[in-house]
């Protein structure tokens, strides 16, 4: 055994019990995985979104956000976990996502600024507010597999205003998350985390499918179609990375589609 082998030995078991491994090199690991129940978006991101971290689902308003993170929800709900949902603009629906599959026992649902005024400029303001402080109670107080953070539409609350919370916030939120083992999903029309999101999926265009009534040859909604694309995987190409990387995690770009059929057209 080396002179330096022996010091280096020497030094880790006298700072053992304080910092186990002082010396040694330590590999990231891959994350555990929260499967969002779309074979398509799953398969996108190499098993769902990354347990502990920050991601983004970024779009416009009836680009499948909420049905994304309501199969995402039904999903880990029925696994007998507890979630939670703060809601900006007061928009989520109980009885669409219970028919979604959602089990409403288990999802704490809070409604940020139900009780302040609607009509002035501040209001908008203080509802963000009230969700940011909500925010970051649950996600300090453990306990809950997911946290979803719906900062509304434009006409709710404004993307300007999202914008204009400081990086320092998401920063917290992402170590907070790490530290309760939880999926802090932040829902929002334009990318507003930057660097802290691990995972950033944009939900793009929607394009609606038509069938012919089977006794009147008339027009049916038989369902959409949704494209997302994953702009950042950090958390999902972990495993992929060569161990003796220590540069900057790999950024990609990819994207797919994925259908949801209307309860008539079954």
């Amino acid at each position: 055994m080396s002179s330096a082998t022996a010091i280096r030995q020497e030094i880790e078991s006298s700072l053992a019990a304080r910092i186990p491994g002082a010396l040694s090199v330590r590999f990231p690991q891959a994350p555990e995985m929260v499967a969002t129940g779309i074979a398509e978006v799953d398969g996108l991101l190499s098993g769902g979104l990354p347990l502990g971290e920050l991601s983004e689902i970024v779009g416009p308003a009836c680009s499948g956000k909420t049905t994304l993170v309501s199969s995402l929800l039904a999903g880990v709900t029925r696994q007998g976990a507890a979630c939670a949902y703060v809601d900006v603009a007061d928009a989520f629906d109980p009885l669409s996502a219970a028919a979604l599959g959602i089990d409403l026992g288990r999802l704490l649902w809070v409604r940020a600024g139900r009780t302040l005024e609607r009509s002035a400029e501040r209001s908008s303001w203080a509802r963000l507010d009230q969700a940011l402080r909500a925010t970051d109670l649950l996600l300090s107080a453990g306990g809950f597999r997911v946290v979803v953070l719906d900062t509304g539409s434009v006409l709710d609350v404004g993307a300007e205003k999202v914008r204009r919370v400081p990086l320092a916030s998401w920063y917290r939120y992402r170590l907070q998350a790490e530290k309760s083992r939880a999926l802090f999903l932040l829902l929002t029309q334009t990318p507003c985390a930057k660097s802290c999101a691990s995972v950033v999926l944009h939900c793009g265009d929607v394009r609606e499918r038509w069938e012919s009534a089977a006794e009147k040859g008339l027009p049916l909604l038989g369902g959409f179609e949704f494209n997302v694309s994953a702009d950042r995987k950090r958390g999902a190409l972990r495993e992929a990375m060569p161990s003796f990387s220590f540069g900057k995690k790999p950024v990609c770009a990819t994207e797919t589609s994925w259908k949801r059929t209307t309860q008539w057209a079954r």
